[in-house]
C-alpha cells in the first residue's frame, strides 16, 4: 500500500493515499495516525484517505501544556487549507471525535458525512471521576504509568494474548510520547466533553455515532445520547467491541464505515 507522507508547513505530519473524494481520520491520545492502517487499506481503493498526527503526537509538532481543544481544531483547519480539500467525509477517534465535533460546529458546510467513533459524550459524575484520577495520575507519575490500564481497557484478553506483536507496538507507541504534549491532550480529553454538550444539535450533515459495547470509556450509552443530540444521526454498537476497534475489530469496522460512508450493505 503506496502513500505519500508530508510534512505541514504547522509541522503537521500527514499521509495520503489513494485517489477519489476526500476522507480525513484522526486518532485518540497517545496514539498516532497508524492506528488506521486497516482503514487505509481498505478505504484507499475508492477515497482519498488523509491520516495524519495529532498536535503533540507521532511526528507532529509538541505542543505546551496549556493547550485546549481549539489547538487541534484549528490544526485541523490548517489541514483542509494547505490540502485545498473543499468537502469530505470525517471520522474522529475517541479524542479525534472530540475534535471533529469542535471542527464540525464551526465548519459544517465542508463535511459531507461526519462519523464519531468511540467518542466519550457528557459524562458521569462517576465516569469524570475515573477519568480524573487517571488524569491525576499521569500529572503525577508521567504517562508512563497509565500504559499496562490503558492496553487493558483498549483491547480484550483474547486479542491480547493472540496478538503479541501488536500489543509490543502499541506499548512502544504510548512510551515514546513527550511527557508534556501526552499530559495537555489528555487534560483536554478528560475535561472538554462538558463544552461539547449539544454543540451539534444543529449540525444538519449525515452522522454516524459507533462504539464498541464493551468500551467503558466511550460507552453504548453515550453513543446513543450523542447521536439522539444530533438531528437525524445514527448510531451503531459494534458486539464484543472494546476501544481500539478500529485495529482489533477492522472488519467490523470497515463493514459499517461502508454501509454508511458509500451507501453499501454491509
Amino acid at each position: 500500500m503506496s502513500h505519500q507522507e508530508i510534512i505541514l508547513r504547522d509541522g503537521t505530519c500527514a499521509r495520503l493515499s489513494g485517489a477519489g473524494p476526500a476522507l480525513i481520520l484522526l486518532h485518540g491520545v497517545g496514539l498516532n495516525q497508524n492506528i488506521w492502517a486497516e482503514q487505509v487499506k481498505a478505504f484507499s481503493p475508492i477515497r482519498q484517505i488523509i491520516t495524519y498526527d495529532l498536535l503533540g503526537h507521532g511526528r507532529s509538532a509538541a505542543v505546551p501544556d496549556n493547550a485546549a481543544l481549539g489547538d487541534w481544531v484549528h490544526q485541523l483547519e490548517k489541514v483542509v487549507e494547505e490540502l485545498k480539500l473543499e468537502r469530505f467525509s470525517l471520522v474522529g477517534f475517541s479524542f479525534g471525535g472530540l475534535i471533529a465535533q469542535g471542527f464540525a460546529a464551526k465548519h459544517s458546510d465542508r463535511i459531507e458525512k461526519l462519523v464519531l467513533m468511540s467518542t466519550v459524550y457528557d459524562r458521569s459524575e462517576a465516569q469524570r471521576v475515573s477519568v480524573l484520577s487517571r488524569l491525576e495520575v499521569v500529572k503525577r507519575e508521567g504517562p508512563r504509568a497509565t500504559i499496562p490500564a490503558a492496553l487493558s481497557r483498549w483491547f480484550s484478553p483474547r486479542f491480547a494474548e493472540s496478538h503479541p506483536d501488536v500489543m509490543n507496538c502499541y506499548e512502544v507507541m504510548l512510551h515514546g510520547n513527550d511527557a508534556t504534549s501526552f499530559f495537555a491532550a489528555y487534560t483536554c480529553f478528560a475535561t472538554v466533553d462538558q463544552d461539547l454538550v449539544g454543540v451539534l444539535a444543529k449540525f444538519n450533515r449525515p452522522t454516524l455515532i459507533m462504539t464498541g459495547e464493551l468500551d467503558t470509556g466511550s460507552t453504548p450509552d453515550m453513543a446513543r445520547k450523542l447521536a439522539g443530540m444530533i438531528l437525524g444521526a445514527e448510531y451503531s454498537i459494534i458486539a464484543g467491541g472494546r476501544h481500539l476497534m478500529p485495529v482489533e475489530m477492522p472488519d467490523e469496522v470497515n463493514s459499517v464505515l461502508r454501509r454508511f460512508l458509500e451507501g453499501e450493505r454491509p
